[in-house]
This record gives structure tokens, sequence and C-alpha cells, in this order.
């Protein structure tokens, strides 16, 4: 499992929600379709040539605003940054599942 880097996710009340991102093989190569988005995010990640779930963890973690894209405004990013979350929290064996919600909560203190 690779480390990408954290990843921050504000709100419009001015609130942070951080949490790292970890990726496997298998995920760099998974379809953003598993991240079951609503059709308006999953068509502007698709118009924006974001095809698996790797090269869109790269570059949320390399900065790339996600609200440049077309018809991707702040509810979409929410979403996508959500889903993101909860799909790589999904994957993990339960026994990783404490350790990596533990990590966030350090990492939101």
């Amino acid at each position: 499992m690779n480390k990408v880097e954290g990843v921050t996710l504000k709100d419009k009340h001015g609130g942070t929600f951080r949490f790292p991102l970890y990726l496997t093989e298998a995920m760099e190569n998974t379809g953003i379709e598993s991240l079951e988005l609503g059709v308006r995010s999953y068509n502007c990640l698709k118009r924006a040539g974001y095809n698996t779930i790797g090269q869109l963890a790269y570059a949320v973690a390399g900065g790339s605003e996600l609200k440049k894209i077309r018809n991707c405004g702040a509810k979409s990013v929410r979403e996508i940054m959500e889903r993101l979350f909860l799909y790589q929290y999904h994957i993990l064996k339960p026994e990783q599942q404490e350790k990596f919600l533990r990590h966030v909560v350090e990492m939101n203190r």
C-alpha cells in the first residue's frame, strides 16, 4: 500500500476534514464507477479525463482543484472526496479500519 498524501476537505463554513490517501495497485486501476458517485460528479470527472481512482487520488493529492472542472461545484467536490474516503475505508481489512480511523482522528485534532 502506497501513501499518496494527505487530503484536506474544506466546507463553506470554514471547517476542514483531513485524511490520508493510501493506494494499492488494485485501487489505482479501479474505475471511478466504484465510488458510486452521483451523475453530475461522475460526468465531470469523466469529462476531465479521470478514469481510475488512482488518477483521481494523485490529482487530488497533488493539489489539483476539482472546483476548476466544468460543472464540478462545491457539492460535487465534497461528494467526490467523501466517496474517496469511504471507498478507501471499506476496502481495508477490519483490523486495519480501526487503525485508519484513529489516524484520521489524530490528523483532525
